[in-house]
């Protein structure tokens, strides 16, 4: 993120721009590699279709997986994990065609979901969405912001994008019943000829 935090006013907005970005950010710094050039942005800047499939309250798991008519595997890239809290760098996948239709990061905090819920979060082989819906986990989200992104070479590869494409995503919490964030999400949604021909109905 080529930002040059050179007065007070700067530094704060870098700072709350990197805490935005956790746990992304946490996997690129491990990396020693600097972030791309994030846009921030507005839900109603966000162009269609991208804002269908972003600006809302909802998993992106489910959504996804209507937009693309398809349930969807997981793909774990890295990882950070200890008793207490899993953070993923991870892209999901169509399961009918293996096409990626996501790209980012997760840090999720264990405690106070059902056991059998991070036992299948610990495993690795289901989105969270999919699994919170399985187990009928009450909890909403919270969209923090919006952003535009130039794929750089991770994405790019994760995406099967060129780099440089422009992509839109999103900065989600989960919150569970008692009001508490237990996730906190990168998301990274591809171009693809699907969604640009898809027309907001």
């Amino acid at each position: 993120m080529h930002v040059t935090p050179d007065s007070s006013e700067a530094k704060q907005a870098y700072a709350e721009a990197l805490h935005r970005l956790l746990p992304f950010h946490f996997f690129y710094e491990k990396r020693q590699k600097e972030l791309p050039d994030f846009t921030f942005l507005e839900g109603d800047e966000v162009p269609y279709p991208y804002r269908s499939l972003l600006v809302h309250r909802n998993d992106m798991t489910p959504t996804l997986a209507a937009f693309h008519h398809s349930k969807l595997g997981l793909h774990v890239h890295e990882q950070e994990a200890n008793d207490h809290f899993v953070m993923r760098l991870v892209s999901l996948h169509s399961n009918n065609t293996g096409v990626p239709v996501e790209y980012g990061a997760i840090a999720i905090q264990l405690a106070d979901l059902p056991e059998v819920v991070q036992e299948e979060v610990v495993a690795g082989e289901k989105p969270l969405g999919g699994i919170l819906g399985e187990y009928e986990v009450e909890h909403s989200g919270n969209p923090s912001v919006y952003f535009s992104v130039p794929a750089d070479d991770l994405i790019s590869s994760a995406l099967r994008q060129e780099e440089g494409e422009r992509l839109y995503g999103r900065c989600n919490q989960l919150i569970d019943s008692d009001g508490m964030v237990f996730a906190d999400i990168v998301e990274i949604l591809p171009r693809s000829n699907e969604s640009e021909n898809w027309v907001k109905t």
